[in-house]
């Protein structure tokens, strides 16, 4: 499968998530999405962070103060503020935000000068340390697990097809290994994913303590087998390892410990 354009992909994702919102009726707004937030919030928070990245103005006490920094994290303050700000703004009020954003965001990464992605991102993300590359990275991602959310929400099938869960499902499959840091040297773990996003992830442990990818036909200390939903929510902490449906094979206080730390989400 050929890798998409990075602003390629950040537009596709928008626009399928756009799709599902567009769908959306009355009494889905209020339903909860993620712990705190309803529906509602979940579209003020894409509509905070896509106006930001199209240069928008913000609604008065919907920005932060951030201090200057090496690649940090989104500060939950700032997400915060985004979504604190909007609440007493209608779905259709916000929906249009998201819209026009999403516009407006197109036409300011198209100007951008991409053959340098360790240039500094523009906006509130350049001030966190964020280069291009990462802004590029991380949008598509934010996007695709709250379109999720909202279908989950409102009852509405996860999809794990298209552009943004073959982006997240491949960022996920690199960090894998890193499931196994720290534990015995020669650990071995090989986790069979089904569906759409389908896959073998193996690693194991070496004598340096970090665990690197290897031939899973050798065997391993345990074998988990689930589809690729179900690991994508594991790895974005949507749903915890107990309610994960996950077979497994061979050492079961390994496996629950590698599934506790499928969760990588900051």
């Amino acid at each position: 499968m050929t890798r998409p354009d990075p602003l390629a992909l950040w537009d596709e994702t928008s626009r399928d998530l756009l799709a599902v919102l567009r769908e959306l009726g009355d009494d889905d707004w209020d339903r909860p999405a993620l712990p705190g937030w309803t529906v509602k919030d979940v579209l003020a928070h894409l509509a905070h962070l896509e106006s930001e990245a199209a240069g928008m103005d913000q609604p008065e006490g919907g920005r932060v103060a951030v201090e200057s920094g090496a690649n940090q994290p989104m500060p939950t303050d700032l997400t915060g503020v985004g979504v604190a700000a909007r609440r007493e703004r209608s779905a259709a009020t916000l929906l249009d935000e998201f819209e026009t954003a999403c516009v407006a965001r197109r036409e300011v990464l198209a100007a951008l000068d991409q053959s340098d992605p360790g240039t500094p991102a523009p906006g509130i993300v350049g001030d966190l340390g964020w280069d291009l590359r990462t802004l590029l990275r991380n949008r598509p991602i934010d996007l695709w697990v709250h379109e999720q959310d909202i279908r989950r929400a409102t009852g509405r099938p996860m999809t794990t097809t298209g552009v943004g869960a073959a982006h997240v499902a491949g960022l996920m499959t690199k960090v894998f290994p890193t499931t196994l840091r720290r534990l015995p040297v020669g650990t071995s773990v090989v986790a069979t994913i089904t569906g759409p996003q389908g896959r073998v992830l193996a690693a194991r442990v070496g004598e340096d303590g970090r665990a690197a990818p290897f031939d899973p036909s050798e065997g391993s200390d345990v074998a988990l087998e689930m589809d690729d939903a179900t690991w994508l929510l594991l790895t974005g902490g949507r749903i915890t390892p107990e309610e994960a449906a996950v077979e497994v094979t061979g050492d079961a206080d390994l496996a629950a410990t590698v599934l506790g730390r499928l969760n990588v989400t900051p």
